[in-house]
């Protein structure tokens, strides 16, 4: 076997430690999605009807499990010697099942003991085994007459999506019915000019609804198959006799849905996080430690962009709506594994990450408390996500995980571009040509787009939820923005990682050193000795001419310290350390210019081979040097000389 074939030690360890991360992401999914059976064993027990409820009726079961029809004798119950009503042994296929309970048709189905609609039941199978629901039935929409307490309002859908199956039905559900979207009382009549119309009866000051095609999975939606909010009407701005006139742009099933151009570049970036964990961790350099950060930051990503993903699909949110609670881990992971990875990168800080653990803190306290969440029944957990009010005790708890979160990234974000600034501004000190990790700078501005639509957001949500105005297309949109941009992060990566290998190899750095003035100064011989040997090293030796020339390098060649060699460079030549080598090789480039013999040569070709690495960096140097550029400097002297 060939021995570069073998992988190095580094790239073992770092494969090792995505493993493990990958194994605890997954270890925490499981957890919160919990072993739940679904298809749950489950008994129905109705222990008081109305008195005027006939013993000759029979109750029936209807709901999302039989597409709401009122005289299922599937789930028709069986009245017991003692009065009570029993619906025993069925089993269900998803995790939770909303339902009402009718005497075989909607004009018989059951409301609240005034006469006012009921809310549609739920119940969610969290436990594992057989479980019995007891129930009681207040009243019957037959038996109760409130019809000269209701006031009725037309509504007209002048509009539908052209992808609307033909010769459907549409029907109308909101608060005036308990949210049944199948009640066969308020299926639309069609007019025949394309148009629909029905009149519903309004129990409250607030009317609210949405149409659907007969149940939750054919309900309206906004575009890429996003549930919209809930369409709202004031009475009070509703003149007597008005139409209200209703267009519906998109059905959710007849949407892109899960595939979509939005998640299809989510999908896309996860695949290719992903695939890049193994490319850098294969690279056999000396930037092992950062390339394990790296590793562990990019599967952060990708794990959540794919989480962000799966949700999309409503069968999936539906069934697993716990789901969601995995793109929020990179809350509090992201920020403290760039700061591993940024610190690793620039000063080879060989640090462990467990070493860094109270940077985790905030995770794990996130952790158990969304693992409390998990114990809520799941319908309960999708309304108090859904309708997102602050009267909820686990979505105002979230809100503040989410505020306590953008503070915490801001602090990290603040945090890093204060390490890279300072590295860019202390690295003249110790190399002489440009290291080429400029893309930090990027990859801070993107995550600073984050941030900066993160801020909108939580503004956006506390504008809503004190005006109770509906906010949630414009939080959805501004939500996608960011996903959007957070996966330009891995892309950017990405493409250094695959087009420019060698920003992983970054050659190690001493740790910084104090300040020049708080060390005593030189003896004016030895540093005028020092600056004699040093002058001739860089004239005879050409030293300069190598363009990855380090401060320790030249002090190893000239037998000396890195101490001794910077403060002769700062005190004697009053330069930095690469602007003192760069004065040397602007020197050798004007020299050379000049020449005949290189006088078919380019600037840059002259530049290269004088020691800088690129042609930014030799541009900002002359310039430094001579206060012109290149092609100003060589202008000026052939006029001088004519």
């Amino acid at each position: 076997m060939d021995a570069n074939s073998i992988p190095n030690k580094g790239s073992m360890v770092g494969l090792e430690i995505f493993l493990k991360i990958s194994r605890a992401m997954f270890l925490i999914a499981f957890f919160l999605l919990g072993a739940s059976k679904l298809g749950a064993q489950t008994t129905f027990v109705v222990d008081y009807v109305p008195p005027e409820t006939s013993v000759n009726d029979t109750l029936f079961l209807t709901g999302s499990f039989n597409d709401w029809n009122p005289s299922d004798k599937k789930y028709a119950f069986n009245r017991q010697a003692d009065g009570t009503y029993r619906l025993s042994d069925k089993r269900f296929l998803n995790s939770w099942i909303s339902y009402k309970i009718t005497r075989g048709s909607w004009e018989t189905v059951e409301v609240q003991k005034d006469g006012q609609p009921l809310k549609v039941r739920k119940l969610s199978f969290n436990q594992v085994g057989p479980q019995t629901e007891t129930l009681q039935v207040a009243g019957w929409t037959d038996k109760l007459n409130t019809a000269a307490e209701k006031q009725w309002l037309s509504i007209k859908v002048v509009d539908i999506p052209q992808n609307t199956p033909p010769n459907t039905s549409l029907y109308i559900c909101g608060n005036f019915n308990g949210w049944v979207p199948g009640d066969e009382r308020y299926r639309l009549k069609s007019k025949g000019n394309g148009d629909y119309e029905i009149a519903i009866p309004v129990y409250y000051d607030r009317l609210e609804y949405k149409f659907t095609r007969g149940n939750w999975s054919t309900v309206e939606g906004n575009s890429y198959g996003r549930p919209r909010p809930n369409r709202i009407i004031e009475l009070s701005e509703v003149k007597p006799d008005q139409v209200v006139e209703d267009t519906i742009s998109y059905w959710e099933d007849q949407s892109y849905g899960i595939f979509n151009p939005y998640t299809l570049l989510l999908v896309l970036t996860a695949l290719q996080g992903f695939f890049l964990i193994f490319i850098i961790n294969s690279n056999q350099n000396n930037n092992k430690w950062a390339n394990q950060a790296l590793s562990v930051l990019i599967f952060v990503i990708s794990f959540t962009l794919i989480a962000r993903v799966v949700i999309y699909d409503r069968v999936i949110y539906t069934n697993y709506p716990k789901l969601s609670l995995l793109t929020d881990l990179v809350f509090f992971l992201y920020g403290p594994t760039l700061l591993i990875y940024i610190k690793r990168l620039l000063h080879h800080a060989k640090k462990t990450i467990w070493d860094y653990w109270p940077h985790y803190i905030p995770f794990l306290v996130q952790c158990i408390i969304y693992i409390s969440f998990f114990f809520k029944p799941t319908h309960t957990f999708i309304e108090q996500n859904l309708f997102q009010s602050m009267d909820s005790p686990p979505y105002s708890v979230y809100e503040v995980i989410v505020l306590l979160a953008l503070v915490f990234n801001v602090w990290y974000w603040f945090r890093i571009k204060g390490i890279i600034r300072n590295y860019f501004k202390n690295i003249e000190h110790t190399f002489s040509t440009d290291q080429n990790i400029r893309y930090l700078n990027a990859i801070l501005i993107i995550l600073g787009i984050c941030l900066i639509l993160w801020t909108v957001i939580v503004l956006v949500d506390v504008y809503g939820t004190f005006t109770e105005q509906p906010v949630n297309t414009l939080t959805n949109f501004f939500i996608d923005g960011i996903w959007i941009v957070f996966s330009v992060v891995v892309f950017f990566l990405g493409y250094f990682a695959i087009k420019q290998p060698q920003i992983f190899r970054m050659p190690e750095q001493e740790d910084e050193e104090a300040p020049e003035a708080e060390k005593p100064q030189m003896e004016s011989e030895e540093l005028e000795e020092l600056k004699e040997a040093l002058h001739k090293m860089m004239t005879e030796e050409q030293v300069y001419l190598n363009p990855e020339l380090s401060l320790p390098e030249l002090a190893d060649r000239m037998n000396s310290n890195v101490h001794t060699l910077s403060r002769t460079i700062n005190s004697g030549f009053n330069k930095n350390f690469r602007d003192f080598v760069n004065h040397y090789r602007i020197q050798d480039f004007i020299e050379r210019a000049q020449d005949e013999k290189y006088k078919n040569q380019t600037f840059l070709a002259i530049a290269l081979a004088v020691g800088f690495n690129s042609k930014s960096s030799f541009n900002r140097s002359f310039k430094k040097v001579t206060d012109k550029s290149p092609r100003e400097y060589f202008n000026d002297l052939e006029q001088a000389s004519t």
